[in-house]
């Protein structure tokens, strides 16, 4: 029968299974009629569960802390190209209200058609947006048209809007003029230039 010395030196080997299997069912039997060394093997066992459970604490710990960081930089990333493609947007789509300094503009009168041409002269590609103008509600419950706000922007030249597009025209027709309260409203950064039918007519600027 193999002696105590021999089992209590091969426990931690029997623990981790790296004995043969003769080896371990010769430890098996021993055990079975030595007390001493089951309890050995018992409280051996026991430590290095509590090891195991310690570094997997600690594993799990280091875990919690990468992905904390993680998402972290995924949050501050995401948020930062948000930042950008908005700043792109207004950039390059959305753009800032033309400036008087910046912007050209003369109207004149062809047949039945009011125009007012339009130029920027700083470099930046021009975009020019327009909006009807409703009145009151009438009787029946319907806002009329009184007009239409122009509204030149001012954006960097891109693929969409080259650097030489850096004009625009727009028209309208004499009647719309001869309307009560109708007028076009050339909405600037820096204020607005409106024309009625008190100087639609009249050269500009």
């Amino acid at each position: 029968m193999i002696q105590c010395h021999i089992v209590q030196d091969l426990l931690l080997n029997y623990i981790d299974g790296l004995l043969s299997t003769e080896t371990e069912h010769d430890i098996q039997q021993h055990m079975q009629e030595c007390e001493a060394c089951l309890a050995l093997h018992v409280k051996l066992s026991a430590s290095i569960d509590n090891a195991d459970l310690h570094v997997n604490k600690k594993e799990i710990d280091f875990l919690k802390k990468v992905r904390k960081k993680t998402t972290k930089k995924v949050v501050t990333g995401f948020t930062v190209l948000l930042l950008i493609f908005a700043l792109l947007t207004y950039f390059f789509a959305i753009g800032s209200p033309a400036r008087k300094a910046d912007l050209i503009y003369t109207t004149s009168v062809v047949g039945d058609t009011w125009r007012i041409n339009m130029e920027l002269t700083n470099g930046k590609a021009l975009l020019v947006k327009t909006e009807p103008i409703y009145g009151e509600k009438d009787s029946n419950g319907i806002k009329p048209i009184v007009g239409v706000l122009v509204k030149p922007h001012e954006l960097l030249p891109s693929p969409i809007l080259e650097s030489d597009n850096t004009s625009f025209m727009f028209g309208s027709t004499i009647d719309s003029f001869n309307k009560r309260d109708y007028k076009v409203i050339l909405r600037l950064g820096d204020g607005d230039i409106v024309f009625t039918s008190d100087n639609y007519d009249k050269q500009h600027p």
